[in-house]
């Protein structure tokens, strides 16, 4: 599986240096009252960065809201395994309770 990774990171990687090469043709920018003439490899660049960038910052965000979430539910968990012991160990009570009163 490792392999198959590095040979799948290798092809985008590859894929990435001729679509770059056959993508230096210079574009304007504008950019409210500025003008910037770039190479559009790097308008792309720009825009593949900063829409990971953006991917990464909602990832995190999800992930803190989940582990708040698997925090709240293991405390409920745990108060939850805490009342069935009591009922548990009330039911057993009980039930000698029964047991001694049949006789």
């Amino acid at each position: 599986m490792y392999l198959f990774a590095i040979i799948v990171i290798f092809m985008i990687g590859i894929f990435g240096i001729i679509f770059g090469a056959q993508n230096t043709a210079v574009v304007t920018v504008k950019l409210f009252s500025a003008s910037y003439s770039i190479p559009l490899i790097s308008v792309i660049i720009v825009s593949f960065c900063a829409g990971a960038v953006l991917a990464f910052i909602l990832a995190i965000i999800d992930e803190i809201r989940l582990r708040g979430k698997i925090s709240k539910q293991q405390k409920e968990m745990e108060h939850l395994k805490k009342e069935l012991g009591t009922l548990k160990i009330t039911s057993v009570g009980e039930e000698e309770d029964t047991d001694l009163s049949e006789r």
